[in-house]
């Protein structure tokens, strides 16, 4: 494999240049920054992994969120006109999403509401694992498992492997009442998936892979102990490392949708800080500056290998 691409969803640059955990601190890296118009407002991982994946700016991929898309593009323009006058967080209450729901969450987006091509869909022989708003996959050569949102299960092309994975990693799993559970299931599920990863790996020969975990994004969300939250980090920095080891990709890239900062709001204890994300890379030349910028880095850096 020529470039292994790995997410993590939520991580944030203040707190892995606090840790610095092993595989992290070897690679070079900086913030990582959305486009203008969310750096001063909170970005939502369905808008920032959609803008990463296809290089186009929000108003042209019109995804909102994991939870709805842009579908009058003109009432929008006009909330965002005031929508600064508007508390994201009045007594514990999410004011702004809730008015934003109402709005403009009217159906969670499929992946066939992307229009534009994303980055795998260019490169043969690419894996693509769990980015958020590639629900239903579509078919490619190479391996699409779906990420959120999806109804009941996540899917996967081609459906011949579909049974298989299943019964390796059964999925995000879900919040219930019991949050020591719904922690100790995020990090069951993350374990699961790097198997299943390693079998995928197993079964085909990729060229390319962008593979997307949630859990830092998840967990913090329900957990702002910091004693909590830098063993979460030590946790995906030794398993990236060891599907590192693995796979032994040319080039690794790992970045962040956006970072996290304690805020309590409705049921969450951590809220999305859109200046906050990381990128960090094995080649300082694969690093960028915003979301812009990732699509055109990954296509120019295989014309220049394929170029060799």
């Amino acid at each position: 494999m020529k470039l292994l691409v790995i997410g993590w969803d939520g991580a944030t640059f203040n707190h892995l240049e606090k840790i610095r955990p092993k595989f992290y601190r070897k690679l070079h890296r900086q913030v990582l920054l959305p486009e203008q118009f969310w750096q001063k407002r909170e970005i939502d991982s369905g808008a920032a992994w959609t803008t990463i994946t296809t290089g186009k700016p929000f108003f042209e991929h019109k995804i909102l969120s994991i939870s709805g898309k842009i579908e009058n593009e003109t009432l929008f323009k006009l909330f965002s006109k005031i929508d600064h006058l508007i508390p994201s967080n009045l007594f514990g209450r999410a004011v702004k999403l809730w008015l934003m729901s109402k709005l403009f969450y009217k159906n969670p987006p499929l992946s066939i509401d992307v229009k534009s091509p994303r980055i795998w869909e260019l490169i043969p022989n690419s894996l693509v694992w769990s980015v958020p708003v590639t629900h239903p996959p579509k078919p490619i050569h190479g391996v699409w498992v779906s990420g959120i949102p999806y109804p009941d299960s996540y899917g996967v092309y081609p459906k011949r492997i579909e049974r298989k994975l299943k019964r390796i990693f059964q999925g995000e799993p879900k919040r219930g009442n019991d949050l020591k559970k719904y922690k100790r299931d995020l990090f069951e599920q993350h374990f699961r998936e790097i198997e299943a990863i390693r079998w995928l790996y197993d079964q085909f020969e990729f060229n390319f892979a962008f593979i997307v975990f949630v859990l830092p994004d998840r967990f913090m969300h329900v957990e702002d102990n910091w004693d909590e939250i830098v063993k979460l980090y030590k946790v995906i920095d030794e398993s990236t490392s060891e599907l590192v080891k693995y796979i032994k990709p040319d080039e690794v890239v790992i970045l962040s949708d956006h970072g996290m900062r304690k805020e309590r709001r409705a049921k969450w204890v951590q809220i999305h800080d859109s200046r906050g994300g990381i990128i960090a890379s094995t080649d300082k030349k694969l690093l960028v500056k915003n979301h812009l910028e990732f699509f055109e880095m990954v296509k120019n850096y295989y014309q220049k290998v394929d170029e060799v």
